[in-house]
């Protein structure tokens, strides 16, 4: 071990400095310190509580002068005419209602109200409730946009007999009436502000809670500055005075010494990954400065050693983003990048490739019985079960909810089966009665394999293997099954390699996707009034149908990249005026889709057109249920766009009723389910009553399938506004120009 002589201590030079300048700045600064703290406390204290008191005060003044100007306005004698005789309350509402003494400038709206709550005449341009709860006379506020407005709801009696004859309710801004009249001695008045952005129903006592001010500059402490800058001045010179003397000792103490470790550091710099060997550094006379350069080198050195800790991190990163989070198996990201490594050894390789799919038998329904949690709890069990049954070279990969895949690489295809065999059987035995489930957990596998001296196509295994798990998911089949040719045969081209190439094609690139329009008419003239956008696929000049879309787009998980084009293209069919100007264009949103905060970036390239056209977002019961407040959330921004919302498929499934209150919908479209009803006349009083109850509540109605000139009659009869059919017209690429309708229809009724 090298011997390192001790380095002297600075403290041996300037300790006598050293105390008299600790003692006295100490001293100094700690009676500063006191002084400082303890007026202050005490003046900040006393000013919180006085602006506390001063804005309960002004907020309590301002409600009592709210609810005055309202009494007056009761007792004035045109009110109780309107009771009286509402026949003329429209013009009294508009020319008179807001243009008298009795009103104050803050009061933003004015209504009467019957003996049951009713507004005597609703008004379009009202912003109060059209109906309010007569037991609930008195004041609310609640809080619009971060300005909290006063509703004053009072009683209105005849003067003689005091009879009761309605109620007059006025809604008003409450804090210019604050600001305006009150004299703030603690608080800035212009500082006054809500915290919260939307409150239906306060009081005022809670509001306080949300109430925001600065206070207004405190007189005392003006008294505590030069106090405060007296004892500066005297540690300012005090420390100047023992900095001149120590000084010149420092500077030649310590100058040199610093020079020779900025010099090291630039050695350091030009090789930072070299490690420094601490013995070879020559030390320092003073200790301080001898522990610095000691240091430096020593953080170098762990520097070094950070690094290549962040090296390795890095690559664990990368691996983390390569894995399910729940399961802890490969990603789908990480299955489309092992696929493509793949692929290209099977171009310079004969060995035989086996690609096998797992799926849990009716994971759906064990999910909405156990709930999320012991459905994550099954995902994991099967995907560990899985995953201890299979080689570790052999990766698992979870490609969707309750699907997982693996490639096998030079196993035979027997080997193959007797794998996945021990897949299942080992699923089956697995206890899953300890999480709680009395029902036997499946899974069913499919399995597909390829040569390359056969000269087969790799990108075939995908589509032979879901042919495989289709039909092992099929009653009176075998929970395993190995692909063969007559199986394609038998599956009636719904997972031919010709659709299946088209659709993914379509779906993740656009290619061949094209949009048909069919016509919503308005009943009562026939003349379109917006046109559904349904997507069709174009390939070797043959259109491929929604019935072999869609069941490939969910099986694959392709429902987010389907929406995405279509958006596009329709954006691209309105920018060409495939669409006639002054009607509209509805689009349909998957259940994935709707909560996804990127559909909102996509839909809002639809603004340029929002002015010549009406634009509708479909959406279907089932995109509800799973994410009901995102969606909502979503629905909701995308109504402040511009966009108007329909219910989609309504009667298709038992929950509808349940969102026309807690969704924003403003278009209620009935499946043809429901409108076929009206042939029948015991149907026809159900569907009459279903019709009035939801069109009373404001939703404009659609009725689908409409096929007949009778048919459309009678839901015109029953209160349906548009209809869409084949009577009307059937899906197609082009739009017949002529049939455009210039009038504006609102959507919003």
């Amino acid at each position: 071990m090298t011997f390192r002589p001790k380095p002297l201590s600075l403290s041996l030079f300037t300790i006598l400095f050293v105390m008299l300048f600790l003692i006295l700045l100490f001293t100094l600064g700690n009676l500063t310190y006191r002084e400082f703290e303890q007026l202050d406390n005490k003046f900040r204290i006393a000013n919180e509580h006085s602006a506390a008191a001063e804005i309960e005060s002004a907020l309590s003044e301002a409600i009592s002068q709210t609810r005055e100007k309202t009494r007056q306005l009761a007792a004035w004698e045109e009110v109780g005419q309107q009771l009286n005789n509402p026949t003329f309350y429209s013009y009294w509402y508009q020319y008179r209602a807001k243009n008298i003494e009795y009103v104050s400038v803050y009061t933003l709206d004015v209504a009467i109200y019957d003996l049951h709550g009713n507004m005597l005449a609703p008004m379009d341009t009202s912003i109060l409730p059209r109906k309010i709860d007569t037991d609930g006379i008195g004041h609310y506020i609640q809080v619009n946009n971060f300005e909290p407005l006063i509703v004053v709801i009072i009683p209105m009696k005849e003067s003689n007999s005091g009879k009761k004859l309605g109620y007059l309710a006025t809604l008003s801004n409450l804090f210019p009436v604050l600001k305006g009249f009150s004299h703030f001695n603690h608080i800035n008045r212009n500082s006054i502000r809500v915290t919260i952005d939307e409150i239906d129903m306060i009081s005022s006592q809670s509001l306080l809670e949300y109430i925001d001010y600065r206070l207004t500059s405190d007189p005392y402490a003006q008294a505590i500055k030069p106090v405060v800058k007296q004892s500066l001045l005297q540690l300012a010179g005090t420390a100047l005075i023992l900095t001149l003397l120590i000084f010149p000792l420092a500077a030649w103490l310590v100058n040199r010494p610093i020079l020779q470790i900025s010099q090291q550091i630039d050695q350091l710099q030009s090789s930072p990954r070299t490690a420094v060997k601490q013995q070879t550094v020559k030390p320092l006379f003073i200790k301080e400065l001898d522990k610095i350069q000691t240091s430096l080198y020593a953080y170098h050195n762990r520097l070094n050693q950070a690094n290549s800790y962040l090296d390795q991190k890095t690559q664990e990163l990368d691996d983390i983003v390569q894995h399910d989070p729940l399961t802890g198996v490969m990603n789908r990201r990480a299955f489309d990048s092992y696929w493509r490594e793949v692929t290209d050894v099977f171009k310079h390789s004969a060995d035989e490739i086996c690609l096998i799919l797992f799926d849990i038998n009716h994971f759906k329904a064990l999910n909405d019985t156990y709930g999320h949690h012991t459905g994550d709890e099954v995902l994991i069990a099967v995907a560990q079960t899985l995953k201890h049954i299979l080689h570790s070279r052999d990766q698992l990969f979870r490609l969707s909810g309750d699907e997982f895949a693996t490639i096998l690489m030079g196993i035979p295809s027997r080997k193959a089966m007797q794998i996945a065999k021990q897949c299942h059987l080992a699923v089956i035995n697995y206890p899953f009665d300890k999480l709680g489930i009395n029902e036997p957990v499946r899974i069913s596998i499919g399995v597909a394999d390829i040569k390359a001296e056969k000269g087969e196509n790799i990108n075939a295994l995908h589509w032979q293997a879901d042919i495989a798990i289709h039909f092992a998911k099929r009653p009176g089949y075998s929970s395993i099954i190995r692909f063969k040719p007559e199986l394609a045969e038998n599956a009636r081209g719904l997972f031919s390699n010709r659709t299946h190439t088209a659709v993914y094609e379509a779906v993740t690139r656009g290619t061949g996707l094209v949009m048909h329009y069919q016509p919503i008419v308005d009943l009562e003239n026939g003349k379109p009034q917006y046109y559904e956008a349904l997507v069709r696929i174009v390939h070797d000049g043959q259109l491929i149908m929604p019935s072999h879309i869609f069941p490939l787009v969910e099986a694959r998980s392709l429902d987010l990249d389907l929406d995405f084009h279509v958006i596009e293209k329709a954006i691209s069919d309105l920018r060409e005026g495939r669409i006639p100007v002054n009607t509209g264009v509805s689009i349909n949103i998957s259940a994935p889709a709707i909560v996804e905060h990127e559909l909102l970036q996509q839909l809002a390239a639809f603004k340029p057109f929002m002015a010549d056209y009406k634009l509708l977002i479909e959406i279907t019961e089932t995109a509800l249920i799973t994410q009901l407040q995102t969606a909502r959330k979503n629905l909701e921004i995308l109504r402040n766009m511009g966009f108007s919302i329909a219910l989609d498929d309504f009667g298709s499934g038992y929950s509808s009723l349940r969102y026309l209150g807690a969704m924003p919908v403003d278009v209620v479209k009935f499946d043809i389910t429901l409108t076929r009803l009206v042939d029948d006349r015991a149907d026809n009083l159900i569907l009459n009553h279903l019709a009035k109850m939801i069109s009373e509540s404001g939703h404009l109605l659609v009725a689908e399938g409409i096929e007949s000139a009778q048919i459309a009659e009678q839901l015109a009869k029953l209160g349906f506004r548009y209809g869409q059919g084949y009577y009307f017209g059937r899906p197609a690429r082009a739009i017949e120009k002529t049939g455009s309708s210039k009038d504006s229809i609102n959507y919003s009724a």
